[in-house]
C-alpha cells in the first residue's frame, strides 16, 4: 500500500492566508515542508480520501493523473474536505482515455446532497452526472470499494454532520485513518480492538499541536498523538513495525516543520508535509 500525503494543512492551510501571525510569515520565509495545503491523501494510484478546492492544484503539483483514481472517501462536508467541483470535469471532452468510466464517491449521505447540489447551480450535462456516482457508508460495516475493504467509524468530529474516520484494507496491509477526529472514544478503540488486527499504519489530526492534553474533543494535539500511539501497542491495535504519522498541522498552535520533528524526535511518529509519500 502506497501513501501518499497531497495536502498536510488544516482548515485554512498554512500559510493562512490572510494571517500575518509569527508562524504563517515564518511558513512563507521558509517555504518547502513549511506550506501546507488542504488536507488529502491519495492510496495507491486509484483511492482518495476527501476532496478539497485544492485537488486540482495537487494533482498538478505531486503529478497526479485523476483519470486513474476510481473512487474518494469523504470524512465529512467541511469546506476544506469536500468541495467536489474538479468532479465537475470527469468525462465528455474534458477527459479523454478514462481508466475508469465512473468516479465513485462514498460518506455519509449529505456528500450526495452537496455534489448534486453543485452541479445545479452549474448545470452541468448529463455526460458528467451520469458518471458521478454516490456510495453512502454505514458506519462499522464492511464496504467495498473498488479493490479495498473499507470500514467507516463515527469521528469524533462535525458530530451533526455524520463525520466518518476509515478503516482501509488493501489485501493484508491495513490502514487507520484519523482525519479530522478527537482522540478516539472507548467504543471506537473497542471496536478496533475487535477486528483483531495490528494496522500497517495510522495517520493522526494534529490540528491542536502544542495544545494541552485533549485541547478539544473534535481534534488531536502533540501529546494526544503520542498518547494514542501507545495506547494502540498497548491494545494490540498496532506495534512497533505500524508506521504512525501526523498530518492536518494548522498555524495557530504549530510552528515550523523542522521545529515539530524535533518534538516528534524519539517517538518513532513521522510529521507528514505536501508530498510526504510512504510504503507499507
Amino acid at each position: 500500500m502506497k501513501i501518499k500525503i497531497l495536502g498536510s494543512g488544516g482548515g485554512e492551510s498554512f500559510p493562512a492566508p490572510f494571517c500575518s501571525c509569527k508562524h504563517c510569515e515564518e511558513a512563507r520565509k521558509l517555504g518547502g515542508k513549511n506550506l501546507r495545503t488542504l488536507s488529502q491523501t491519495l492510496i495507491n494510484e486509484d483511492l482518495l480520501i476527501d476532496m478539497p478546492a485544492d485537488t486540482n492544484c495537487h494533482a498538478i503539483a505531486h503529478g497526479v493523473n485523476l483519470g486513474k483514481v476510481e473512487s474518494a472517501l469523504i470524512t465529512h462536508i467541511h469546506y476544506d474536505h469536500f468541495i467536489p467541483a474538479v468532479a465537475l470535469t470527469h468525462g465528455g471532452v474534458q477527459a479523454h482515455n478514462l481508466k475508469y468510466k465512473n468516479f465513485n464517491f462514498y460518506g455519509a449521505s449529505n456528500v450526495k446532497e452537496k455534489c448534486e447540489a453543485l452541479f445545479t447551480l452549474y448545470g452541468v450535462g448529463s455526460e458528467v452526472k451520469n458518471s458521478v456516482l454516490f456510495n453512502e457508508i454505514e458506519p462499522y460495516k464492511t464496504t467495498i470499494v473498488g479493490k479495498y475493504k473499507v470500514i467507516g467509524i463515527k469521528a469524533m468530529h462535525a458530530v451533526s454532520l455524520n463525520s466518518l474516520n476509515y478503516v482501509i484494507f488493501d489485501n493484508d496491509k491495513s490502514l487507520l485513518y484519523l482525519i479530522d477526529s478527537g482522540y478516539p472514544e472507548e467504543d471506537n478503540l473497542k471496536f478496533l480492538e475487535s477486528l483483531n488486527i495490528k494496522f500497517s499504519a495510522v495517520i493522526m489530526d494534529s490540528t491542536f499541536g502544542v495544545g494541552i492534553r485533549r485541547a478539544s474533543k473534535f481534534h488531536m494535539s502533540f501529546l494526544d498523538n503520542i498518547e494514542l500511539k501507545e495506547e494502540l501497542i498497548k491494545r494490540k491495535i498496532a506495534d512497533n513495525s505500524t508506521k504512525f504519522v501526523i498530518t492536518h498541522l494548522t498555524h495557530n498552535l504549530t510552528e515550523s516543520h523542522e521545529k515539530t520533528e524535533e518534538i516528534f524526535k524519539g517517538t518513532n511518529i513521522d510529521v507528514a508535509y505536501d508530498g510526504y509519500e510512504i510504503e507499507v
